[in-house]
């Protein structure tokens, strides 16, 4: 069967970048700050910041029994959630580290 050239090219394996996951998912208890504004919505933990994934809502249902109405928050809680991959998470894919909320801690 012809390809449609005579000549063969030998596989280059050089320039083949392997992709090798800096972390997994996992689950941690992280002590910090929430901070919600214009296109910000992060958790600083030890000076990392997480873009937030909160998809029930448990910081804004914390953030009113802490009396803070309207739509920018910022306060210190607690929180069990899974971290991403390290990757590009948020407007812009700006934040490299990623937390899904599953729980406020007691």
């Amino acid at each position: 069967m012809s390809t449609g050239s005579d000549e063969t090219q030998a596989s280059n394996n050089e320039n083949v970048k392997v992709f090798v996951p800096t972390s997994v998912e996992k689950e941690v208890q992280l002590l910090g700050s929430f901070k919600r504004s214009f296109e910000v919505h992060e958790f600083v933990s030890d000076n990392i910041i997480y873009y937030v994934s909160d998809p029930k809502q448990l910081l804004i249902k914390d953030s009113k029994s802490l009396n803070q109405k309207g739509y920018y928050k910022y306060f210190e809680t607690c929180v069990i959630g899974n971290i991403s991959p390290i990757g590009q998470y948020g407007p812009l894919g700006k934040y490299q580290n990623q937390i899904t909320i599953r729980e406020i801690c007691a």
